[in-house]
Parts: C-alpha cells; structure tokens; sequence
C-alpha cells in the first residue's frame, strides 16, 4: 500500500543536486594545484626553459623485491651521460650528478654510480635516482629510476 501524499517520512535540510561531491572535490583540486604550482618566475625556471638530455638511468642494485641488511649499496648504470661535481656555468645535457632519495627524501647527491645508504630501518623502503644538471635541476625531460625493496 502506498502512503497517502505528507504521511510519510519527513526530511529535513536539503539535498544537493547531484553530482555536486564530484563538482566540488575537482573545484578544490584545481585550487589546490594552481596555489602549490603558483611561484615567482624569476626564481625558478620552467620545464620549457631546461635542456633535455640524452641520458638515461637504471638501477642495478638493490633489486625490486630484494630483503637486504640496515646497510644498502645503491648501484646504477648511468648511459649517455657521466657524474661531474655541481658547478656554476654552461649546463650541458651530458653532465650532472645523481640524487638519491629513501622513501622520497633527498639522502645524497652522488658523484659517481654508487651510494652507500647506512642503517635503514626495518621494512618496506623505496629508493628512487635523478640524474640531474650541474644546477641541481632537472632536466627538461626527467630521469629518474626507483625500485622498492624491503630491509630485513
């Protein structure tokens, strides 16, 4: 039996049209985006501004999916380019050096194709490699390697 017209339940308060939750989440996301990205111009460059490079990076060592002890040698094959120390002058897209962050913080800057990493702790752990300019910066197309292994 269907209830007779305002004998049945009352709600209060009024619902949004639908699809708002999806309209306002991607509001707010685009805010978010455009205040994190939003910088003085004169302070960093832009992507567009950077050389690209012909490098690329792998990383030998640890392997995906490895168990290793607290003390980790990270190894890595740079190809189309070679480690020089940061300097000021000419960029050029063969010359730079190697960040090497743990869980994505930066932990080193390697001058050559290895990194001892001391007294990791237990568990899960990413590490991830950058080769980067003389600068610091990247390049204008990113090269980057990561691998996730777990610390005995």
């Amino acid at each position: 039996m269907i209830p007779p017209v305002g004998t049945g339940p009352v709600r209060l308060g009024l619902r949004p049209p639908r699809g708002y939750a999806v309209g306002l989440a991607v509001v707010l996301a685009a805010g978010l985006i455009l205040t994190a990205c939003g910088s003085d111009a004169k302070s960093s460059p832009t992507a567009n501004s950077r050389p690209f490079t012909p490098a690329r990076i792998q990383i030998i060592s640890p392997t995906p999916n490895e168990v290793t002890g607290p003390d980790v040698t990270v190894q890595v094959d740079l190809i189309g380019a070679h480690e020089v120390q940061p300097s000021a002058g000419t960029i050029r897209p063969d010359e730079g050096h190697i960040h090497v962050s743990v869980d994505g913080n930066v932990v080193a800057m390697a001058y050559s194709t290895t990194q001892e990493l001391k007294g990791l702790t237990p568990g899960p752990h990413s590490v991830q490699v950058e080769f980067v300019a003389i600068d610091h910066l990247p390049f204008r197309n990113r090269v980057i390697a990561a691998v996730l292994f777990t610390v005995k």
